[in-house]
């Protein structure tokens, strides 16, 4: 959670994500994010941009993978916009 935390002011201010929502899978080691663009030139322009193409990378220790799907309806009961008591839980 800690790890993640810190990019919810970087997240809120970059043009374009519409929606943006981490997971974690601590048992295989395995995390991610799903995003959703406004559209998609500002998903493009995201993924040639330095923070992707350099900064998560140094961050994080690996290279990001992508895949692109066509979400449906996105339904949000709440809005988060700090990190404090934001993580759902088993």
């Amino acid at each position: 959670r800690e790890r993640f935390s810190g990019a919810y002011e970087l997240m809120s201010n970059l043009p374009g994500i519409f929606f943006k929502c981490w997971w974690v899978n601590q048992e295989k080691s395995q995390w991610g994010a799903l995003y959703v663009f406004d559209s998609q030139e500002q998903l493009n322009d995201y993924l040639k941009s330095d923070l992707w193409v350099n900064k998560v990378p140094e961050k994080y220790g690996c290279k990001p993978e992508v895949t692109i799907l066509e979400p449906g309806p996105i339904i949000c009961k709440k809005m988060v916009s700090a990190a404090k008591d934001s993580w759902l839980s088993q």
